[in-house]
């Protein structure tokens, strides 16, 4: 990839192109930028390459002249790569038009300065502009390494690794998941447990659900262009029901953690596990867990008989706040979400509807079955 920079202060952009990424890139041969000064080209006394504008106003306008016979002697006849225009008027630079500009073999960058250029010049020498963003900046510098660094990454043998520039946010149509690194806990702060098992579906799930959370909750509009399946689809929708328990349990004063989706659809199997007993298992499983042909749901478990020492009504609710655990987790069935609790009691859960608690260490579980005819229910394991 070559570019060649078009600007009045060459100097603006020297450091940034000598450092980190964009520095190892130059001198490994993979980027060549080339800085060319347009004082260079002015025909003025004084190399002036500015002058008042037409029909009067504020500032000054960078001249045709020298920005023109500058793209002449640096750009032969045969040069077919793109001439941009660094302008806040022009197109909104995203990670679909850097992937277009780094298809190029070479690119032609302009930087404006003071009150814009003459449009005699962009008509002449620029195939298109780009805007880094919806606010003026005092030249085209930046911009111009804006569009360099994002180009490069792109480069083959630039970033080291080609998954890195194709998990980066926008490139997959989404923001980025987290990232963490070492060590696991930093003063309190933990990482996800997730990503400590090694289980590499699990951790591409993970960060597919993080990824799609992200974008919902910071860039919404992203979603209507991302290239999403239907399990994309199916987990933006558990996400959308996820935002309106949040809310409810954040203006009750719940301390909450949304747990992967994929804890989530295996937890009601490990709840039956933990409180029904061996004997009634197989029958429990196919009678109270979706997906099988006879579609129950678990508070089956206690009205069946399943689960044959329970307490229910007022004396589940006596005998569950008599030992509640401090930290707990709450499991909500028809919306398949799991969320690790702090300090929660059971009256905080009103209008939410079919919802079981239980301790982390599963040994007590507390069951609202959303129906009034039911319910609720609290038993321990055996």
């Amino acid at each position: 990839m070559r570019i060649k920079v078009f600007t009045l202060f060459p100097d603006m952009l020297r450091p940034m192109l000598s450092q980190s990424i964009l520095g190892r890139a130059i001198a490994a041969g993979l980027l060549q930028v080339e800085l060319i000064d347009i004082r260079d080209y002015s025909t003025e006394k004084h190399r002036n390459t500015d002058d008042y504008p037409f029909g009067g106003g504020a500032g000054m306008v960078m001249a045709a002249q020298p920005i023109v016979d500058a793209f002449a002697a640096n750009l032969p006849e045969s040069w077919s790569g793109r001439r941009v225009y660094l302008s806040p008027r022009g197109r909104t630079l995203n990670q679909r038009i850097v992937e277009a500009l780094a298809k190029e073999d070479e690119l032609a960058l302009l930087c404006g300065h003071y009150e814009g250029v003459d449009q005699r010049a962009l008509d002449a020498v620029i195939d298109e502009e780009l805007s880094i963003g919806d606010y003026v900046l005092t030249g085209g510098e930046l911009g111009a390494l804006v569009v360099i660094d994002a180009v490069a990454r792109l480069v083959p043998g630039v970033l080291g690794s080609e998954e890195s520039s194709a998990d980066e946010s926008f490139t997959t149509g989404l923001l980025e998941y987290p990232q963490y690194t070492r060590p696991a806990d930093f003063r309190g702060r933990r990482v996800p447990g997730v990503l400590l098992g090694g289980n590499h579906a699990d951790i591409t799930a993970w960060r597919r659900e993080q990824s799609l959370a992200l974008t919902l909750e910071r860039r919404p509009e992203l979603l209507d262009a991302a290239p999403l399946d239907d399990g994309d689809r199916a987990t933006l929708a558990r996400l959308r029901r996820a935002g309106a328990v949040e809310a409810l349990l954040e203006g009750r004063g719940v301390a909450h953690e949304r747990l992967p989706m994929k804890l989530a659809d295996g937890w009601g199997k490990a709840w039956l596990n933990a409180f029904v007993p061996e004997a009634n298992r197989k029958a429990a499983k196919k009678q109270c867990l979706p997906g099988r042909r006879h579609v129950g749901a678990l508070w089956q478990a206690f009205t069946l008989g399943f689960i044959p020492e329970y307490s229910e009504g007022d004396e589940a609710l006596t005998r569950w706040m008599a030992r509640k655990p401090g930290d707990g987790l709450l499991y909500l069935p028809d919306d398949g979400l799991l969320y690790k609790v702090s300090g929660m009691d059971p009256d905080d859960l009103a209008g939410i509807g079919c919802a079981i608690l239980a301790d982390e260490v599963m040994t007590r579980t507390w069951m609202q079955t959303g129906r009034p005819q039911s319910g609720p229910f609290c038993c321990e394991a055996e």
